[in-house]
């Protein structure tokens, strides 16, 4: 199985590139979609969270209120560091029997979109046949995470402190896909990434 890590900052648009990867037949498995699986109410990571950072980080539905815990561990670095020490071994874990059942399907190659690659040295750790990394300007990312997240200046900037800068991340790429202009610069260039991936 062929394996191509996607990466980036935050608000630099991984998920839009990671979906027009999918449009071309590579199935794609999102990080962040498995960290909220792995945390549903009573799973494992769910309880060591609760017992770590106590009920204050709870939802009237039990769901984690994940603004609260952002507040927490992004303005405290050993915070940080406990909560994704928790979460990234079951992230990977249900990963890897994605990987492994889109193999059984008869699958290929995959596209794994995991923003902390670098951080989490998931690079390091990972059979990866590529690493792309998409980048765009600090102000284009403040903008998008406003209106994806609708978080203010400071905590975008606190998450955008907290990840490697993204010209050190784009040193260790394969490909960089530049998301700074619009959608259709953005496809062109995935479309040229596209060719060059081992099939």
């Amino acid at each position: 199985m062929r394996q191509f890590a996607l990466t980036g900052g935050f608000g630099t648009g991984k998920s839009t590139v990671g979906r027009m990867f999918e449009d071309l037949g590579i199935p794609r498995i999102d990080a962040d979609s498995l960290t909220h699986e792995v945390t549903a109410p009573d799973r494992t990571a769910w309880r060591q969270i609760v017992s770590a950072f106590g009920e204050d980080v709870l939802l009237g539905d039990r769901n984690l209120d994940r603004h609260k815990l952002a507040e927490i561990v992004f303005n405290n670095p050993a915070q940080r560091k406990r909560l994704e020490a928790i979460i990234h071994p079951k992230v990977k874990e249900t990963m890897h029997e994605r990987i492994e059942a889109l193999r059984r399907q008869g699958h290929s190659r995959v596209i794994l979109e995991i923003p902390l690659l670098f951080e989490a040295g998931w690079d390091r750790e990972e059979p990866l046949d590529a690493i792309i990394v998409v980048t765009t300007d600090e102000q284009t990312q403040i903008k998008r995470a406003k209106q994806k997240f609708g978080l203010d200046e400071k905590a975008i900037k606190a998450r955008i402190a907290a990840q490697q800068p993204l010209d050190t991340k784009a040193k260790k790429a394969t490909f960089v896909v530049d998301n700074g202009g619009d959608v259709s610069k953005t496809k062109a260039q995935v479309d040229e990434i596209f060719k060059k991936l081992p099939s």
